[in-house]
């Protein structure tokens, strides 16, 4: 995978579970205020299938925060004095000198001996827009919107309207937005809400952008 955003800043890491056929959505990584914190997403901490992400990740609770880099995800990035370094960095599209571990891990750690894989997140600037263009394109009132995805419907009204600047919650639907597979995930679990033809045209649609 070529780092070809240089241009966008990476704000975090997505972890995924990558099985036979099928990704699942595990959780995310940042660095805020001097610190990393991983969260996983709730369906995969509950899902009877799941499996920790790492010996400092056990499936007992949602979130976790480190004054450095997990062990376990720092052992993904290989270290500078393989051989081989430079041509990952290179196969990469990074400096060898890159020390950022977020940017590290999405390239020259996005695949090792788990089945764990590493997406960068970049800064997009998502918001109430985009929010917005999501729902339509998924042909779903605001309340619909709001039960299927398990959100309050005063706080999809209130991101739409450019007034809520609740982070968590821009981030799930930043989410469901960029990985069409999570947020088919939500409509098999939460799809009752719908009528089974809008369940099946949303399905469908979701399914298309997959496949893009």
């Amino acid at each position: 995978m070529k780092y070809n955003n240089r241009d966008l800043k990476i704000i975090a890491v997505d972890v995924f579970l990558e099985k036979r056929k099928t990704r699942v959505y595990v959780g995310r990584l940042t660095f805020e205020k001097d610190a990393y914190k991983f969260v996983y997403e709730k369906s995969y901490l509950y899902a009877k299938a799941s499996i920790p992400l790492g010996n400092e990740f056990p499936l007992t609770q949602q979130e976790y925060v480190s004054g450095t880099l997990f062990p376990s995800l720092s052992d993904r990035v290989p270290v500078r004095e393989n051989p081989a370094y430079s041509d990952y960095c290179e196969n990469a599209g990074i400096s060898e000198t890159e020390e950022n571990p977020l940017v590290l891990l999405p390239t020259i750690g996005r695949r090792g001996p788990s089945s764990f894989i590493f997406e960068p997140v970049y800064d997009r600037g998502f918001g109430g827009k985009k929010c917005r263009k999501f729902r339509t394109e998924l042909g779903l009132t605001i309340r619909e919107f709001a039960n299927v995805f398990d959100l309050a419907q005063t706080t999809v009204i209130a991101i739409e309207k450019g007034k809520h600047s609740g982070k968590e919650v821009l981030k799930r639907i930043e989410i469901y937005y960029l990985y069409p597979n999570v947020a088919l995930n939500e409509i098999h679990i939460r799809g009752g809400f719908l009528h089974e033809s809008k369940k099946m045209k949303v399905l469908q649609i979701l399914l298309k952008k997959e496949a893009e």
